[in-house]
Formats: C-alpha cells, structure tokens, sequence
C-alpha cells in the first residue's frame, strides 16, 4: 500500500500568503488602470465638448453685423441696449422678452454671460441660424438675433444653449425654442476687443459687456474674446470622481474666480474672434 503525502500546514500558510499577494497585485492593477481609463474618457470628453463648443460659437460670431447687402448700413455687431447713429430699430432691451435677448454679464439663470449676435437677412435670401431654423427675408429685410448662453436651470444646466430672436416682431421666433447645442459647459465668458479710435480696425483692449454700455463703445468693436469651462460631470455617475485633488480654482477672463471641489476635471478654452464686418467699415465709422 503506498503511502499518502500532503501538503503541511505551514506549506499550505506560505501557497496562501503568496497568493493573496498575487491578487492585492492585481486588484491593485486593476484600481488603478480603471481610474486611468476614466481620467482618460473624462479628459477626451471635455477636449470634444470645448472644441464642439468653440467652433460653433466662432462661427456663428463671425456673422456679427451680417448681411447680403453690402450697400446698406451694417448692423450694430453686438445686440446691446443701443445700436449706432441711423440705426434706431436696435434701440432697446427694455421690454420683454427684448431684454431676454441682449447681450448681458451674468443675468438671472445663466452660467455666466449671455452673447447675441444680430444679422440681417434681405428679401430673396436666407440663412440658417444657431437653433438650426433657416430664416428668410420674404418681400423685406428681416432682422434676427442669435443668442447664446449656458443655462443655470434645474432642467438644463449646465447646457450651452442657443434662441433665436426676431427684432421685426419684437418676439422670439416663432414656434421655435431654445436648442441645446451641447450638454458639460460650466460656464462661458466673452469681452469685447475695442479700438483706440472709430477708426481704427485693431483692437487696443478688452472690457465687459457692461463697460462697453456704459460707456457707449460699441461703434469701436472689433473683436470678442471667449471662454468656455467644460467639465466632465456625468448625470449618471454622481458620485464618481475624476481628480485627487477636489478644490481648483478656475479664472475665465474678468469673471469672479471659480472654486469647484466636486472632484470632476474640468478644462478651460479660450479663443479670440474678429469681427470681419466691423474691421472691413471701420475707415467708414
């Protein structure tokens, strides 16, 4: 009969200390390569939502004082609670919803300030507005405005949002809502390049919305500088957390300082846009 042979019981204390080594090893590994792919994922969102974001904002600010019809005065390149001599119909933001639709640093609801974009469509023309709508001109000149800004409402925050207004009709456009253009934008900041002189197709310095009503300026507009902070909140995951490090300090140009803790990564894009109109009349100012 052939003898039996086992393992003792120190053999079987050091296979088992091994072993639980080997997995704290793994699991260690695993930790850690599911945090970086989650940093990862978080970083690739915010780069695609501020990239997204920043072109179509560019684009649609390139339009500022747009119109078919270079014969004619051009539009105030801002929509402010004035306009330019000969231009009264842009005279306003007093009454509702008109004041909805100007240009304003931090109103009510907003992350940030909200940004309009006046345009003019002539009869026999069109063109597709920041909500997607195609306006036209029918048998007169219609005057629109492009607003954009990012919602601070329980049901739309933190969405960079698009409306359209129809100054003709003293009224939003027509059966058409505000659209959202993409969700993860904390907030959005703009100034206004001005010129030394009406003359002048440089710009010289940057000020606030509020600056450049106050003191009359928008005849010297010749740029608008961007911010936008993205953020990789997800409404799904409340509770995951893409930094170590939870309390940083975010700065979008003249805004008051941001100080977030909640751990998401958030990245900040800027970009400095010309305002092609202005500069091409500004020997005409």
């Amino acid at each position: 009969m052939n003898k039996q042979q086992g393992f003792t019981l120190i053999e079987l204390m050091i296979a088992s200390l091994i072993g639980i080594i080997v997995m704290g090893g793994l699991m260690n590994l695993f930790i850690t390569t599911n945090r970086s792919v989650a940093l990862s994922d978080s970083l690739s969102q915010n780069q695609e939502t501020g990239r997204f974001a920043m072109d179509y904002l560019t684009k649609f600010i390139r339009q500022a004082g747009y119109t078919q019809d270079f014969t004619t005065q051009s539009l105030p390149y801002l929509f402010v609670p004035f306009g330019r001599s000969g231009q009264p119909d842009f005279v306003g933001c007093t009454t509702t919803p008109e004041s909805l639709a100007c240009s304003a640093n931090n109103p009510v609801d907003t992350r940030g300030d909200r940004l309009s974009i006046p345009f003019k469509v002539t009869p026999g023309n069109s063109v597709r507005a920041c909500n997607g709508t195609i306006v036209q001109g029918n048998a007169t000149t219609q005057y629109y405005v492009n607003v954009f800004w990012v919602s601070d409402t329980t049901a739309n925050d933190r969405e960079l949002r698009c409306r359209v207004y129809d100054k003709g009709a003293n009224n939003w456009l027509a059966n058409d809502a505000a659209v959202t253009i993409i969700n993860n934008v904390e907030s959005m900041e703009f100034q206004v390049g001005l010129a030394t002189t009406n003359n002048s197709k440089d710009a010289g310095r940057y000020v606030s919305i509020d600056t450049l009503i106050n003191q009359n300026l928008l005849i010297r507009a010749r740029s608008v500088r961007i911010a936008l902070l993205t953020t990789s909140l997800d409404a799904n995951h409340e509770n995951k957390l893409n930094t170590t490090k939870k309390e940083r300090i975010y700065n979008l140009l003249d805004a008051p300082y941001l100080s977030i803790n909640d751990g998401n990564l958030r990245n900040i894009f800027s970009n400095t846009i010309p305002l092609i109109n202005a500069i091409e009349t500004a020997a005409d100012n």
